[in-house]
């Protein structure tokens, strides 16, 4: 079934930009659109879209506003922030108010393309674990939290190869983040609510998993680990699409495992253009993992 789309934005070129970019490329129906916040809101809860694409700034009510006004309503929507604000601390305001991506402006074919296909696909992740936890519960008629990490054999596998082709898979934290990663599809209450984990209990339970498996690891050196090479999958792949800005692995990576403006700023960063690199987050790099594993594309 095609996904139902919604864009809010007060630029109406914006608008009928991204509308042609989902009708193009049969990204999913568009069932609506407004230009500004308060309309948006009173549309959305009627509609219930799939996916909504909101503009940060706008008159009257602002994007944030909106996607905190209809997530305390309830609304099961998946938010895309698109904004040309480089302000860290309301991109993180409005990842905290439940956005899933943030899109910079000015409009990046590619990068509108693979952030909704992404969120489509994260809806998959998010489904697969309720359909998982239920198989689970209903073989072992038990918690699926007490569930051997054994049963991830092939799963790991499968993180390997993402590893692999990130460049990474020889660095001291790829088995942190493997491990990571099968832990917490076990975490009950990622699997109900994939943002309600926090990093630091994450890197807790890995910690707890090699102090039973009998490695005394601390938390520090295991997140240290763990950075490191992420930091390095950013930098390998932005190598890799300054090569080819249109491999299908660059595109499907850089914004599934990272945020895509972070990755460009990495890219200029190699290119002598910027003094600054680019960003990584832990969080959304094990999120990408989960999602890449719903199919077997990798």
């Amino acid at each position: 079934m095609d996904s139902r789309l919604y864009v809010v934005d007060d630029d109406l070129s914006i608008q009928r930009i991204l509308e042609s970019i989902i009708e193009k490329h049969e990204l999913g129906e568009m069932i609506g659109s407004a230009n500004n916040g308060k309309t948006a809101i009173e549309e959305i809860q009627v509609l219930q879209p799939d996916i909504v694409l909101v503009d940060l700034l706008m008159p009257q009510v602002d994007g944030i506003g909106v996607v905190s006004t209809l997530k305390e309503a309830g609304c099961r929507s998946s938010f895309v922030m698109i904004s040309q604000v480089d302000s860290q601390d309301m991109i993180a305001g409005a990842y905290q108010k439940g956005i899933e991506f943030f899109i910079n402006k000015p409009i990046n074919v590619v990068e509108v393309v693979a952030v909704i296909k992404n969120v489509i696909e994260k809806h998959q992740l998010t489904h697969m674990l309720y359909s998982f936890e239920s198989a689970i519960q209903t073989v072992r008629g038990a918690d699926p939290a007490t569930a051997p990490l054994e049963r991830f054999a092939d799963t790991r596998t499968d993180i390997r190869k993402i590893l692999a082709n990130l460049g990474i898979s020889g660095e001291a934290g790829c088995q942190d983040l493997i491990e990571m990663v099968c832990l917490m599809a076990e975490e009950k209450n990622y699997i109900h609510n994939p943002a309600g984990l926090k990093m630091a209990h994450a890197y807790d339970l890995l910690q707890k998993h090699y102090k039973e498996s009998g490695m005394d690891v601390n938390t520090g050196t295991i997140e240290q680990r763990i950075r490191r090479a992420v930091k390095n999958a950013l930098k390998n792949l932005a190598n890799r699409g300054l090569e080819d800005y249109y491999d299908d692995t660059f595109v499907r990576y850089s914004t599934i495992l990272f945020d895509f403006g972070e990755v460009r700023r990495e890219m200029g960063y190699l290119k002598s253009q910027s003094v600054h690199s680019g960003k990584i987050s832990v969080r959304k790099f094990i999120e990408g993992i989960q999602i890449l594993l719903t199919d077997r594309t990798l």
